[in-house]
């Protein structure tokens, strides 16, 4: 029972620190380029409702926790609200005070841009600091078995080859391996295996197959037909010098993003049903999955301090997957986010003049309400995945 409840609270604990750190990366870079941009500032916000904790600082900014960790915002002086909408009416006097909606246009669109920018670059910082100091380990792509009249079965490929590189290129691992063989349907590659003490290039042609992503969609895929072993001596490590983390933090960013734009495009396409949303109950849970988990996938020597690095570590890059989330949801064209602003902003610098503030008005209204929605059917999701409405459907049914 102890067990439980200590679970639980550490999972809530990392669930409320992993998001407050993401917030406060992302309301810093509103603030920080505010700050050198001379915007006047009002209020720095961690957190929404109640004030658990505020302080005064000398430029006169105030700087809060709210008691409901799940975003922030950054006021500034002579805004209407916290979704930066202010009057259009655009005096002297708002000049001279350095009101933010007084500001040219490209000022206010580099400090909307700003908050998913430093959500990019703290992840790419997190993960170049992982790569650097950790590596990477992976499974050698070695053939444990060949399908009957595959494309491999053709080819001069073995039971028990390493495949090293394809078509010159290096291969870090099996996946690294099966993303490249997958977009090489149809065509010749030249695999260059090891085999015992020596290296043999073996051509092989791809078979294109049509296959069901995890996105719902049907794509032609290349497939040579192997299963790859995980013996222990297969296991790999790499290490990366600082330009190579950097340059494979920038890979990784890249997946995560790539992966963001496909469910997107699934949903809207219908090739994936809304029910795959994960809303603040999700990431808990997996917030805590992953600091049980740090806690407990060490040997029993280990100490309480080798426990709370272990678990440091895991959040600190729990933290940086879940900022490239934010970062991106945030770049969408919604009115209330910081896409929205831009879209607003661009139109702006076209036109010449800023679009009415009832239509504005009216916009933030709409993205706030479609937010709410989605914040609450993702939520509704996380509860059913937990299973808490069983019993109702069992009481349908």
């Amino acid at each position: 029972m102890l067990d439980t409840v200590f679970s639980i609270l550490i999972g809530l604990g990392s669930f409320v620190a992993v998001l407050s750190l993401v917030v406060f990366v992302h309301e810093y870079g509103h603030y920080r380029v505010a700050k050198s941009l001379k915007v006047a500032i009002e209020k720095f916000s961690i957190g929404f409702g109640p004030q658990l904790f505020a302080r005064t600082a000398k430029d006169g900014v105030l700087w809060r926790i709210g008691a409901l960790p799940l975003g922030g915002y950054v006021k500034f002086s002579g805004d209407l609200d916290e979704s930066s909408f202010g009057s259009q009416e655009i005096t002297e006097e708002a000049k001279a005070k350095n009101y933010f909606y007084a500001k040219p246009v490209w000022v206010r669109a580099l400090v909307s841009v700003a908050g998913p920018l430093a959500n990019f670059v703290f992840a790419i910082l997190v993960f170049s600091f992982f790569f650097m100091g950790f590596g990477e380990t992976f499974q050698k792509p070695y053939v444990a078995k060949i399908e009957p009249n595959s494309a491999a079965a053709h080819s001069q490929l073995q039971i028990g080859d390493i495949i090293v590189a394809v078509n010159g290129k290096e291969m870090s691992g099996a996946q690294d391996l099966r993303r490249t063989i997958l977009t090489a349907g149809g065509q010749q590659l030249t695999l260059k295996v090891k085999r015992e003490d020596a290296e043999v290039l073996v051509p092989i042609v791809p078979k294109i197959v049509q296959r069901e992503t995890p996105f719902g969609d049907m794509e032609s895929q290349g497939l040579i037909g192997v299963g790859f072993g995980d013996r222990k001596q297969d296991i790999a490590h790499v290490s990366y010098n600082p330009i190579q983390a950097v340059g494979r933090s920038f890979e990784r960013c890249g997946e995560i993003v790539s992966v963001q734009i496909k469910f997107i495009g699934a949903l809207f396409r219908g090739a994936m049903s809304a029910g795959h949303l994960s809303g603040p109950l999700g990431i808990a849970q997996t917030a805590g999955m992953v600091a049980n988990g740090s806690l407990n996938n060490l040997p029993d020597t280990a100490t309480v301090f080798d426990r709370l690095g272990n678990l440091a570590l895991s959040l600190i890059e729990l933290a940086a997957f879940l900022s490239i989330a934010v970062g991106f949801m945030n770049l969408l064209p919604l009115p209330i986010l910081d896409g929205g602003h831009l879209v607003f902003y661009a139109i702006e610098a076209i036109r010449g003049k800023p679009v009415s503030e009832n239509i504005q008005l009216i916009s933030y209204k709409v993205g706030f309400v479609c937010l709410m929605m989605l914040f609450v059917f993702a939520t509704f999701q996380d509860l059913d995945r937990f299973g808490l409405f069983n019993g109702v459907k069992a009481i349908a049914n």
